[in-house]
């Protein structure tokens, strides 16, 4: 089949993501997967979007819903004939109702399947984190660091500006602030705040060192060599890159069921990783901090607002959690218990000293007072032999004294 007019046939679908967007979200990643995913279904069954439309003008409405809800449900089988999950090809067909429906087409019976979740990534660690860091480049490393304590969206970081981290940043506040204003949100729901510790915050210096001539409009993130846009597929592709070259070395674990699926690592894998941390400090704001709305009603209007209140919860509840270069609370307790088992084995072997040495002195005592006795037998023994040659002599005077008078 012919297709030579491409850009009619993105019209009609650029029409139809613009209803969904004003209705729906405006994000961008939301617009290019149902993109995508409409264009392998035209692709599936041959036709053009204008086609479609046409053909419901041509055909009576009964043999149109039969139809394409056949199309639909062939498009499903081959879906999960090629190995999809159950939530994919739910996302996926929910895409071309979505058509179907701003559309005003009809369409008949489409089967649904029970939705499972299956995690094909495990949990990060901090040393898988840190040896990741240590095969990446300046920029990227920032980047990771900073989504790992922040839990912020790629998609959100390669927006932000110098100006979303000041004055924090100029005036070195740890932990700093990242002001995420609605623009710059995922559907640009609202806006909201999340915070980075000193990991990030010394990492993020030394990549902005490498730029120049930065202001407040500044990207905090740009390509290498240009002020231009990073594209967060490129931080994706580099994430990968640096696991896969870890991986050759044997220092990461890292596995892929198939192309198509996402691996046991990826980029991701670093909001995960600030969820699970960061979650000493409550489950709300943590969702808050990732920009995640957890409900519109009571749980949102009563959640604090206040910065420094927000600010004194992470720094004491999640910053030390989420440390990468230093010790973390559990490091710490681990190693005061094992100086205490050291404090504890000196100290008993001071106390055997200690034990010795009281009976050395014991000894030394026991042995000034025997001298001190000796001395005395000694002094009364001398004065006893003198008395003693004394009175020898006085008798021996005597008998001469004797002797001469007779």
């Amino acid at each position: 089949m012919k297709r030579d007019n491409k850009d009619a046939k993105f019209d009609v679908v650029q029409t139809w993501l613009d209803n969904v967007a004003y209705s729906h979200s405006h994000s961008k990643s939301t617009r290019e997967g149902y993109s995508r995913n409409f264009r392998r279904f035209c692709d599936f069954i041959g036709k053009l979007p204008e086609e479609i439309l046409a053909e419901y003008q041509t055909l009576e409405e009964r043999t149109f819903r039969q139809k394409y809800s056949q199309y639909l449900r062939g498009w499903i089988a081959h879906l999960c004939s090629h190995g999809y999950t159950n939530n994919s090809v739910s996302v996926m067909s929910a895409v071309i109702v979505s058509f179907f429906k701003y559309s005003d087409l009809p369409l008949g019976h489409i089967p649904s399947a029970r939705r499972k979740v299956v995690y094909h990534n495990r949990d990060i660690t901090k040393e898988d984190i840190l040896n990741i860091m240590s095969v990446a480049h300046p920029r990227d490393r920032a980047f990771y660091v900073l989504m790992a304590q922040s839990g912020l969206r790629p998609y959100t970081i390669c927006l932000l500006r110098m100006k979303h981290i000041q004055p924090d940043f100029d005036n070195g506040v740890v932990p700093c602030k990242i002001d995420i204003p609605e623009e710059i949100a995922k559907g640009q729901y609202r806006s909201h705040f999340s915070f980075i510790g000193e990991d990030a915050l010394k990492h993020l210096r030394d990549y902005l060192k490498t730029r120049s001539n930065l202001t407040s409009e500044s990207l905090l993130f740009t390509q290498h060599g240009s002020e231009k846009l990073l594209d967060r597929r490129t931080v994706t592709h580099r994430f990968r890159d640096a696991v896969l070259k870890l991986k050759k070395k044997g220092l990461v674990e890292y596995s892929q069921k198939a192309k198509a699926k996402p691996g046991t690592i990826r980029l991701y894998s670093l909001r995960k990783f600030f969820r699970k941390e960061a979650g000493h400090a409550g489950f709300e704001y943590v969702q808050f901090w990732m920009g995640h709305i957890v409900s519109e009603g009571q749980e949102e209007h009563y959640r604090p607002s206040d910065v420094e209140h927000h600010r004194q919860l992470y720094r004491e509840k999640a910053m030390p959690h989420l440390r990468l270069e230093e010790a973390t609370p559990s490091e710490t307790d681990k190693l005061i218990e094992k100086q205490a088992l050291e404090i504890k084995k000196l100290k008993e072997e001071m106390y055997e000293l200690k034990g010795l040495k009281e009976t050395l002195v014991t000894i030394e005592n026991q042995l000034y007072k025997d001298r001190a006795i000796l001395d005395e037998d000694r002094a009364l023994f001398e004065e006893m032999l003198e008395k003693s040659s004394a009175r020898a002599l006085l008798e021996e005077k005597k008998e001469k004294a004797q002797k001469k008078k007779t």
